[in-house]
């Protein structure tokens, strides 16, 4: 893996790239346009030549100011116009001819008021860490693909309610901590046996807020206790500031630790877990875990400590029902 430093000037010369491609597009699509309706070529040539005069105009009579402007404001809303009414009737979107920009926040240039964009921080993550890059595991597993029919209406008799009932209140938990993120401090603990859909909602969740712009670093603990024990005792991932996984651990809006309990239980793993889950409650930094655990299983894992962190600071939520993965296995999805 690069080392933070490598990664940020990669991560510039990304957001560079972005910037030269999305000119070269603009280029075409307006020599395009030129091509097919003339009128428009002729249009921002006026538009162009009408600052310019009335910048010199404004050079040589400045005691002319006010009129010169009010003059340009009414040629230019003319002409701006008359382009969006021949872009219509061309079939072309009246945006054809701007600057499609990926992030409206920072329009590409990564940064917004000389401090890093959201948009910025999370193309740090995705490189430094291939793991959480889950862009593209989101195309497939989010709110918009998830089907509450793969969970029975029918309840056994050990069972208060079904699955599909016991669904429904997850993902309404999880659909609202995705619209209240930011304003509402809240942490979600995912149980139950595998395959009931807590990794899709983790994803799902993670893919709403990174497109509402916040950082989501999303790891399983086995990969994420890995670098920690790196970072700790060889300083590989480390930059001549001292910065590293350990501070995007603090640092992300949402951490996701995918899968707690299927890595090699040491003394390690449960003291870093506890600053982990105790640092980001002191500081108001949600964290959302899945695990196969119990909670009965978790205090025989780890410690007391994180049990008690765990139940007085987290939202449990245990999934019940059929293998869900097995089902869509079964049915070719």
């Amino acid at each position: 893996m690069l080392n933070k430093t490598a990664v940020y000037k990669e991560v510039l010369r990304d957001f560079d790239i972005r910037r030269a491609e999305e000119r070269n597009s603009l280029e075409k699509r307006r020599q395009a346009v030129y091509k097919a309706v003339p009128r428009i070529k002729e249009i921002d040539e006026k538009i162009r030549l009408c600052g310019i005069s009335t910048a010199q105009k404004l050079i040589s009579e400045p005691e002319t100011a006010d009129e010169a402007a009010q003059k340009l404001k009414m040629q230019l809303e003319t002409l701006k116009k008359e382009k969006n009414e021949l872009l219509k009737l061309n079939n072309y979107p009246q945006d054809y001819l701007e600057t499609h920009y990926k992030c409206l926040k920072c329009m590409d240039t990564g940064f917004v008021d000389s401090k890093p964009c959201s948009c910025f921080t999370q193309l740090l993550v995705d490189k430094a860490y291939t793991n959480s890059n889950i862009r593209e595991i989101t195309k497939n597993e989010n709110f918009d693909t998830f089907d509450i029919n793969f969970y029975s209406a029918e309840k056994t008799s050990e069972q208060t309610v079904s699955p599909r009932e016991n669904m429904q209140r997850i993902l309404a938990v999880c659909l609202d901590f995705t619209r209240t993120f930011g304003r509402k401090k809240e942490n979600l603990f995912f149980c139950g046996r595998p395959g009931l859909g807590k990794t899709f909602l983790c994803s799902s969740i993670a893919r709403e807020l990174l497109d509402t712009g916040f950082t989501v670093l999303y790891l399983t603990a086995a990969e994420m206790f890995r670098r920690l024990e790196q970072e700790r005792f060889s300083k590989k991932d480390e930059d001549e500031t001292g910065n590293g996984f350990i501070s995007d651990i603090v640092n992300v809006d949402l951490l996701i630790i995918d899968d707690l309990g299927t890595e090699f239980s040491t003394s390690f793993t449960s003291s870093e877990l506890f600053d982990i889950i105790n640092t980001r409650l002191i500081t108001n930094k949600p964290v959302i875990i899945s695990t196969n655990l119990e909670m009965a299983e978790i205090q025989e894992h780890y410690t007391d400590r994180i049990a008690s962190r765990i139940i007085g600071g987290y939202r449990l939520l245990k999934f019940i029902g059929g293998d869900i993965r097995a089902e869509k296995r079964f049915r070719g999805i």
